[in-house]
């Protein structure tokens, strides 16, 4: 194939001139200001001129970062070319950077229309290359040829990833650490295809600063390695033939990348997959649940009632009362999955839709045009042996009625209180309104990040609620010879006795389709109670 020999030529000699330049005290000196606005090095131009040398013989357009783009006479393909992807680790001897170099037909629109993606480890000699329609390989530099797949790995928490653009949303991630690894090396290419070798199972960049050049030949090879890359809302990047182009990015399996897209971006507007159904055990629920089945079977979506494989569902709709979706969000577990909750029930706080509605808001769901809110989750731990996690509240009370408990409270390690009451309530926002507020609890509305703890019925007046920061490590110590239960969103959990510890920190959240304000539906509960 004679792109393909070209790209190879292009990558290959590119690695011979650049090694004598490595540690050569001129080679990162500025020389100019590159097409896309950058400083330009020494060594990005000594390896951008060995490819026009070389490409000038073949014609066509040639689109880098430092030239910007070149007519080179007629020809009949385009040339993306990054020299030197990871220049600052090259100047610096840092032993990770690489050739890139994409080809597509002249009359290329966007980053789709190549067929040809090269890059080569200008470290280790190992070339991985993509050809569309045929498949990505690496030649190690064994000069064994090994086909590239993209990991099959669907629990977050076992992946490695590389990992740009220190938002919010990432610093939340890293230190919640839902990721078994974050690496960062500074060649865009080259960490792209770790994605699809075995050495990273996905390259994140929040930033749009993502350029055409940077990624244009990883991209032919990771998506012939069966991999999904998309902006950070899960949509085409369509990058045009322009060195100015640039994009977020989110690249790994489909199983990974949905559940990044579904924690960076506008998580939500990916089509749904499927739909998980769980219902309240009544005939108005399972006549709603059917109306929602036959119609997701019109639209094309599969769904399931009730008993389903987690790992196959992208959303779950929950008919019932605050009970029925307390049960969906256990069910999810830590998986980004929204609800879509329906309410059936006398008060259901939770839902943000009626039976009414139920059509219109898989219309939203289904168009991607919705809202998604967070709910944090509370894990608990007794004695560090970790029950399930709470959607509401966690609840630590006496196991016989009329008999007082006595109880110390620590946040973050410090000794809050000594408290003697009928038990304690340790709640969620989205708790806030359930057994919190019976018990004199303050309503918080669920964007805050916090936790309340709540005494029941205490002995002293002074024992009031605690409003403490959702980053807060709390502990509770039982200090009276009697035993309690450890109730989790209404289900006995555990049983605890004196001297036992308990611990609840943040674990997560639960996602929520948005339908009514939070203060709509307060005023709404407040009629009712």
């Amino acid at each position: 194939m004679k792109a393909l020999d070209i790209a190879f030529k292009v990558v290959n000699e590119i690695d011979k001139k650049i090694k004598p330049l490595i540690g050569w005290e001129k080679a990162g000196e500025t020389v100019k200001i590159g097409a896309d606005g950058t400083p330009t090095k020494r060594i990005d131009v000594i390896a951008e001129n060995v490819a026009v040398d070389i490409l000038e013989k073949y014609g066509g357009v040639l689109v880098s970062e430092e030239a910007g783009t070149l007519n080179l006479g007629d020809g009949d393909f385009i040339y993306v070319l990054d020299p030197v992807d990871g220049t600052y680790n090259a100047i610096k001897g840092i032993p990770f950077y690489a050739s890139s170099i994409a080809i597509g037909y002249k009359d290329s629109e966007n980053i789709d229309d190549l067929f040809l993606g090269v890059v080569k480890n200008l470290v280790t000699g190992d070339i991985y290359y993509g050809i569309k329609g045929e498949g990505s390989y690496l030649i190690n530099s064994n000069k064994k040829k090994i086909k590239l797949k993209v990991s099959e790995k669907r629990d977050l928490k076992e992946c490695s990833i590389s990992a740009y653009g220190f938002s919010q949303e990432m610093l939340e991630f890293l230190k919640n650490k839902m990721v078994n690894r974050v690496r960062i090396f500074g060649a865009t290419a080259l960490e792209m295809c770790f994605t699809v070798s075995g050495a990273l199972d996905a390259y994140i960049n929040i930033n749009k600063n993502a350029r055409l050049v940077d990624i244009a030949g990883a991209y032919v090879i990771c998506k012939e390695a069966g991999a999904e890359i998309t902006d950070i809302n899960g949509k085409p990047l369509n990058l045009k033939m322009d060195v100015n182009e640039k994009s977020s990015v989110i690249l790994a399996n489909k199983y990974i990348h949905r559940k990044l897209v579904s924690i960076f971006g506008n998580k939500w507007s990916l089509k749904p997959l499927s739909f998980g159904i769980v219902i309240k055990d009544n005939e108005e629920a399972l006549n709603l649940a059917k109306k929602a089945i036959e119609y997701l079977k019109s639209k094309g979506i599969d769904c399931y009632l009730n008993n389903f494989d987690i790992s196959k569902i992208s959303h779950v709709i929950a008919i019932g009362g605050d009970g029925t979706i307390l049960k969906a969000s256990k069910l999810i577990g830590e998986e980004p999955i929204p609800i879509l909750a329906i309410n059936l029930g006398r008060v259901g706080f939770l839902a943000d839709f009626t039976k009414k509605d139920l059509i219109r808001a898989i219309d939203l769901v289904i168009s991607g045009d919705y809202e998604v809110i967070k709910r944090s989750k509370l894990s608990c731990y007794i004695n560090n042996k970790k029950l399930s996690s709470a959607l509401n509240e966690v609840v630590i009370i006496t196991k016989n009625p009329a008999k007082i408990l006595e109880f110390s409270v620590y946040i973050n390690n410090i000794k809050v209180e000594d408290i003697r009451a009928d038990g304690l309530i340790i709640s969620t926002p989205t708790g806030s309104t359930a057994y919190s507020l019976s018990a004199g609890g303050p309503i918080v509305e669920n964007s805050v990040d916090c936790f309340i703890i709540t005494p029941i019925c205490p002995f002293k007046l002074s024992s009031r609620p605690l409003v403490v920061s959702g980053n807060s490590d709390i502990k509770v110590e039982l200090n009276i010879d009697k035993k309690a239960l450890v109730v989790i969103d209404g289900d006995v959990e555990g049983e605890i006795k004196k001297g036992d510890v308990i611990k609840l920190k943040k674990d997560g959240y639960s996602y929520f389709v948005k339908g009514k304000e939070f203060y709509e539906k307060l005023k709404e509960f407040t009629k009712m109670v």
